[in-house]
Formats: C-alpha cells, structure tokens, sequence
C-alpha cells in the first residue's frame, strides 16, 4: 500500500514507521528533514513541507494517509492559539486540500481522549482547547471526506506510555522523582487513565493496515486502550515496588485543572468489531519494558 504519514516524528510515528516501512511504500511529510533521517536513515522517502509540497502530495497519490502531526499542548492561554489553530486545523485543511484528485481510499486521523470529558464514546466534550481544535477538524474532514470520496477512521488513542519520546509525559515525570533530592509537584493523582503501551499502539496500526478493507462506513471511529483504568498514584507504586526505591512526590502540590478528565478509561475493545486484536501488555509488564530501556 501507498501511505502518506504526517508526524513522523513524533512519538507514535517514530515507532510506527519502521515497522511499516518493510511492506509499505512509505512517504512522510515532514518539516525537519535532518531529524527524519536522523531517526529513519534515508530509505523512506521524504516531502519536506516547503512550497512544493502539495504536489509532491499529489505525485505520491496515497491510497491511505495516517495523519499524526499535532501540537499538543495542556494550556489555553493567548499564547498557544496561533499554534494550536496552525497545527491542528489549518495544516490538515491544506493536506486535505492537496489530496483532490487523488486515489486516497482511507484517511486515518488521530484524535485524543481529552475530547471525551466525560469518557461518552458518543458525544464528543472536549476538555480543554488543545482537544476542542482536535474535535473542531473532524468537521473539516467530513466536508473534504464528501468531496474526495475516501472513507475516515477516526483513532482515539488513551494514555501512551513507553518507548522514546522528546517530550516528557506523566511516566517519565514520576520516574524522574525516583529517589529525587527535589520534590516533583502533582496534582492529587487519583485519576483513573487507560495506559496503553506503544508497542501495543503500534502493532494496532499495523493489524489496522491488514484488515482496512473491512470498513466499508464512510466514518468509524476506534477508541485505542486497555480497558483498564489505573492512577497516577498506582503507576507510581508500581514503579516503586519495581526498582526499590521511591517516589519523592507531593500528591495534591497542584490542583487538578478546572476541567481535568478524571476518569478516561475505554469501556470496549472498539477494534474487535473490524478485526482480530486485543492489547497484549499489561500495565506492570509494559513498565518492565520500560525499565529496561531507560538502563
């Protein structure tokens, strides 16, 4: 298959791509080509995001598009909105626009559980503005989704944890305050999230390549978890009883945001109506692993 990825390399791209790029014909639309080669070596082909770019888009003539570029961001305030309108709307308007005329059959977008404020499947409520513009371009989409005739599949994954990432996310801060001189601030941490780990997210998008011919709606939309729900404090102790030593936190040293999602745990297996797959790591083996790669 021919597919176009955008967000590389980010954190999911970063482990996605290699384990597609030996039976996919890849193209990754990126801004930074040193980091792409940096990370993937020079075998993937590259469409750096200059004033060309729309039509090497529409030279690549994807038949599916994994669409993972975002600017993610917790804040609301004036100095993220140029940003976030940017990235997450503006972008995807122009790739969508650039995809006109070509053979594109599946466009798979990515969301996130911070438009599900109230962990409703069914009715979007983003919790905060980064999860808003996410919710605000599936609109956007349906449009050029009529106009173009590809069918969307719309992925909600839950908490990732695991693997390499650039930025830091709640594992690695809580790791970080293993046996720390410093006390790390968190809010009360007794939020229940679904942690899925990257290996899992990223066998997912590959059994999702295999069996794309099974979505025959012109929108399906998968939430992409365990299950499973666990705290910021479970993770900590397990963390804790897992290398002996402990966690220098002060739980409650910051107040939950005025609307934190407190409880974002997926309520089925969405998957396993389109095809075969169940998450295989378990949260206290997915933090082995994660243990491992941090020695």
């Amino acid at each position: 298959m021919r597919i176009l990825i955008t967000g590389a390399t980010g954190f999911v791209g970063r482990n996605l791509v290699p384990a597609l790029a030996s039976n996919h014909e890849l193209y990754l639309l990126v801004r930074d080509l040193s980091k792409t080669i940096q990370y993937f070596s020079d075998k993937v082909a590259c469409i750096v995001l200059d004033e060309n770019w729309k039509a090497a888009v529409k030279a690549s003539n994807p038949e599916i598009v994994i669409h993972l570029a975002s600017y993610l961001t917790s804040s609301d305030d004036a100095l993220v909105i140029d940003n976030l309108l940017d990235s997450n709307i503006v972008f995807g308007t122009h790739l969508l626009n650039a995809l006109s005329s070509t053979n594109l059959q599946y466009f798979i977008n990515t969301g996130t559980f911070a438009e599900y404020l109230s962990n409703n499947p069914s009715a979007p409520e983003p919790a905060y503005l980064y999860a808003a513009s996410k919710t605000a371009f599936r609109s956007i989409l349906q449009y050029y989704q009529a106009i173009i005739g590809f069918k969307t599949i719309n992925v909600i994954p839950y908490t990732i944890y695991g693997g390499k990432d650039s930025q830091r996310k709640l594992m690695d801060i809580i790791y970080d305050s293993l046996d720390a001189k410093q006390t790390t601030q968190m809010s009360p941490g007794d939020q229940m999230l679904d942690f899925i780990h990257v290996d899992d997210v990223v066998n997912f998008y590959m059994h999702l390549i295999d069996c794309i011919s099974v979505f025959k709606n012109n929108y399906s939309e998968i939430h992409l978890g365990t299950g499973i729900g666990s705290s910021p404090r479970m993770v900590a102790k397990l963390l804790e009883d897992l290398t002996g030593s402990v966690a220098n936190i002060n739980w409650g040293g910051i107040a939950y945001r005025k609307r934190d999602t407190m409880h974002s745990v997926v309520i089925a297996n969405q998957a396993s109506d389109y095809f075969e797959w169940q998450p295989q790591i378990s949260l206290k083996a997915g933090i082995k692993i994660y243990l491992d790669q941090k020695q």
